[in-house]
This record gives C-alpha cells, structure tokens and sequence, in this order.
C-alpha cells in the first residue's frame, strides 16, 4: 500500500509565488523586503484566500519557511537576502556590498 501526504493546493501555489518572489529578490536591482499587503493582493489575484495572520502561521511550515525568513511589521524578509556578520548582527546584501566596497577602497589605499 502506498500512502502518500498531500498539501493543500493553494499553500502550493503560494509557496511558487513566493518562490518566485525570492528570485526577483535575488536580482540586485529589486527591493529586498516584499510589502504583506502587497503578497495578500498577489495571493488573492492567483484564487489564494490569504490574509495576514494565515500567512504569519504559514510562513513558520513547510514549504513557505524555506522561502520566508522572516516578517517583520509590513515587510517579508526572502531567505538569502539578509547577511550575518562575524558578531551575529544582519545586513541586508546591499548593506554587504556596501562593506566591502569599502574595505576594498581601503586595500587599494594601501598600497
């Protein structure tokens, strides 16, 4: 006998939207954090019935916590879009570029 787990077809289609969304993230030209509302509206317009307290309990389950790292008041923080800094604070990609830009200045300063 076989058994198999099945997941709700809309906590599917929304974790390809959010799949989605980490990927455009991923691009250096797009804003890193996603707006709630704005992903409640992309929800609803895909036929996902979503407000804001179902997505802060589904964004802590398989499959959308593999793509949400984190919500955090009005914005959607995407896994891979924060860096941990060698004292344990975040920074966000642009922030890190942003250092070591920096620190590269001063290796050329150097010299």
């Amino acid at each position: 006998m076989l058994i198999r787990e099945f997941q709700d077809p809309s906590v599917q289609r929304l974790a390809a939207i959010g799949q989605f969304l980490l990927k455009r993230a991923q691009d250096t030209a797009a804003v890193k954090p996603y707006n709630v509302d704005a992903f409640i509206d992309l929800a609803r317009e895909n036929g996902i019935n979503m407000d804001r307290e179902r997505l802060m309990t589904l964004s802590t389950q398989p499959p959308l916590n593999n793509i949400i790292a984190n919500i955090q008041g009005d914005d959607i923080i995407w896994k891979g879009s924060q860096t941990i800094t060698p004292d344990g604070e975040t920074m966000s990609v642009d922030q890190a570029r942003k250092k070591v830009n920096q620190m590269a200045k001063r290796a050329i300063d150097i010299k």
